[in-house]
């Protein structure tokens, strides 16, 4: 969905959800006890709604996403900022990167990508020794969050027992979930739809 989401691109910032959603997602995010505060990846990051809220609490903050035009927003906004510990990386995978990282964050990114187990390995591999990964994300629901994009190809949302299945057969161990966002839209019937996200925490296990 990359040409989808270059195209939204430039109005992304104007949703008062997704404001909303990324602030609360860093609260909770900075909440977390982390081995090391050296380096951060937000992974999915779009236009850095909530990567650019970790300047502070990391040294380096790293925005991937697959979108070009995304990563444009993101990139105007550091500069315009005077922002120097914020990177951009244009990629497909995690395993794309070529370094080893602190932590990984995701927001509603996960259910976009068709290889879940996939992911995890690749999460596990860029992670530093005793790393956290946190995916922030829908519960399992009916189809109807995406309705409105017929192209969408990926997960309708999650059943987080095998969620935390797939991370700990990866080599994780499980710190937390929990329900922690609604998200609430209109669906074609006109009666509003109610989305909980939930938030897992997972550390590398070595």
């Amino acid at each position: 969905m990359s040409h989808y989401f270059d195209s939204v691109a430039s109005s992304w910032d104007s949703n008062p959800m997704k404001v909303e959603r990324s602030k609360v997602t860093a609260e909770r995010v900075k909440e977390i006890g982390f081995q090391s505060y050296d380096s951060i990846v937000d992974f999915g990051s779009g236009t850095g709604l909530l990567g650019v809220q970790f300047r502070d609490t990391f040294t380096h903050v790293h925005l991937a996403d697959s979108s070009q035009e995304m990563l444009n927003v993101a990139q105007k906004k550091i500069d315009e900022a005077d922002i120097s510990n914020i990177h951009t990386h244009q990629i497909e995978r995690l395993s794309e990167l070529n370094s080893k990282y602190s932590a990984i964050v995701t927001l509603m990114t996960l259910h976009h990508i068709p290889d879940v187990k996939g992911f995890f390995a690749d999460a596990y591999d860029v992670l530093e020794s005793r790393g956290t990964m946190i995916i922030a994300d829908l519960y399992q629901e009916d189809g109807s969050f995406h309705q409105h994009h017929p192209e969408f190809s990926g997960h309708n949302g999650f059943d987080i027992p095998e969620l935390v299945a797939i991370a700990e057969s990866s080599g994780f161990i499980v710190q937390s979930t929990e329900q922690y966002f609604e998200i609430r839209k209109k669906n074609d019937d006109g009666v509003e739809g109610v989305y909980p996200l939930f938030l897992l925490v997972v550390k590398k296990s070595v």
